[in-house]
């Protein structure tokens, strides 16, 4: 199992739906989250401490109005230097 920074596992959840911008930037659940829009898809990249957060997680994107298709759990998180914080 190769985990994160701090012990996290590094997951992306891909899905149909929008995540509302000003929704999900005051969201205290998506810190340190990276949400990409592909419309008509989502992806979300985040690290994740253990699967309490991952079921959480996908709770709160599902309440946000995105429905999750897939999860897979990646090596890496996406490198970018304007890294958005969701």
């Amino acid at each position: 199992m190769t985990l994160g920074p701090r012990g996290r596992a590094n997951y992306v959840f891909r899905g149909c739906g929008a995540i509302p911008g000003g929704v999900a930037e005051s969201a205290a659940d998506f810190r340190d989250v990276l949400v990409v829009p592909v419309p008509p898809e989502t992806i979300v990249f985040a690290a994740v401490a253990g699967p309490g957060d991952l079921a959480r997680i996908l709770g709160r994107l599902e309440s946000l109005g995105m429905h999750v298709e897939s999860v897979h759990r990646v090596r890496e998180l996406p490198r970018t230097e304007h890294r958005a914080l969701v």
